[in-house]
């Protein structure tokens, strides 16, 4: 989420003024957009801690903001689409956009849904998979949601054959069971039984950047040595991956790229970087991952292990097939996902947003969006 705010918003500094507000951040690894916070967000942090009463510090927080809020056109409120009937019931009177990278809509009843239409103005989802979890069980949300896909930086995610390698399977991602890791191991071992001088990198840990041992990773690990035992072929565990000076060249190494993800991915962005680097993705048939992918990668129930493998072992042995998978996966995140495409996009969204009239727009340049 901050990546995406952070992408898309520099692209739009000539149009929109936009201040983020949320907890104190690490200079050090922060984004570079102006950023504000409150000194209640301490109390915030201890309420949370506390059972039967942490439900309200979502709203203490929102409370500590609401004098500055006041001043802004619009609320893009990420992932948390409970904070529009909060700021309704606060007295905000501008736009309220209720942006979901992840399923928080899906188990709202219809009534809940519907409730939640008049507090919003808009509901923003990165995937058509998303955008059906809430609209199927509401045609009035079904109306105030578009669909505006997640990004990748072209710039820095891109082609480099000079680094490809040969056989090369590539995961990264977190260390998690419905991240499908251990379904990967398993394919694996299937096609060393073909292509014997194959390798697979697997990087990512539990936790977001925190190299921790869980027991789903030991029994990974367990798998891993067996295979190197039985086969000869150690398994690369990288840890954590530094999103910007590391990934995109394990990215450009890679012959082909997989995230085997069992739960439903509400889009999968890995995949859309890998893209960006004209490597194939061998993707998941679950949630927007398809959608990501489209004819430029090849899906897979990555609970059918032996399809898995037979996908895997294909591809390593046809170079043409895998150049063809990469030429049509560059051109695809090009054409969809390059952050400038979806700044473009989100600017006209924008502007359709605050033509729906209603604001409190008094103080403010009429040339310029002002954003929270």
């Amino acid at each position: 989420m901050a990546r995406w705010t952070f992408e898309v918003y520099k692209h739009l500094h000539r149009e929109t003024d936009v201040t983020v507000f949320g907890f104190p951040t690490d200079p050090n690894t922060c984004y570079a957009l102006p950023h504000e916070s409150s000194s209640w967000w301490k109390v915030c942090v201890a309420i949370s801690r506390i059972r039967g009463i942490a439900r309200f510090d979502e709203e203490i927080w929102l409370r500590a903001l609401l004098k500055r809020l006041h001043h802004f056109d619009v609320v893009h409120v990420h992932n948390r689409p409970q904070w529009a009937a909060m700021l309704r019931r606060m007295g905000y009177r501008g736009r309220i956009i209720v942006h979901l990278h992840n399923d928080h809509l899906g188990h709202w009843t219809p009534e809940a849904l519907n409730a939640l239409v008049p507090k919003l103005d808009a509901l923003v989802v990165c995937s058509t998979y998303l955008g059906q979890r809430s609209s199927s069980k509401s045609s009035a949300l079904a109306a105030k949601t578009e669909l505006i896909f997640n990004g990748v930086n072209a710039k820095m995610f891109y082609p480099n054959e000079h680094l490809r390698e040969r056989k090369t399977i590539f995961f990264v991602g977190q260390f998690l069971p419905q991240k499908g890791v251990l379904q990967l191991v398993e394919a694996f071992a299937r096609v060393l039984q073909v292509h014997g001088d194959a390798k697979l990198v697997i990087g990512g840990s539990a936790n977001f950047g925190i190299d921790k041992e869980t027991p789903y990773i030991r029994q990974v690990r367990e798998r891993a040595e067996q295979i190197r035992r039985k086969l000869g072929t150690e398994i690369q565990f990288l840890g954590s991956v530094h999103h910007d000076k590391e990934l995109p060249a394990w990215f450009q190494r890679a012959t082909v790229f997989t995230s085997p993800s069992l739960f439903q991915e509400p889009f999968g962005l890995v995949n859309a970087e890998a893209m960006a680097c004209a490597t194939p993705v061998v993707g998941t048939n679950r949630g927007g991952v398809p959608e990501v992918l489209g004819e430029a990668g090849v899906v897979i129930d990555p609970e059918n292990i032996p399809e898995y493998a037979a996908v895997l072992i294909r591809l390593l042995a046809d170079p043409a097939e895998c150049r063809q998978l990469g030429q049509a996966a560059r051109e695809r995140s090009e054409r969809l996902f390059d952050w400038q495409v979806i700044a473009d996009r989100w600017l006209l969204f924008l502007w359709k947003v605050k033509a729906m009239g209603g604001l409190n727009d008094e103080s403010h340049d009429s040339d310029r969006l002002v954003l929270k």
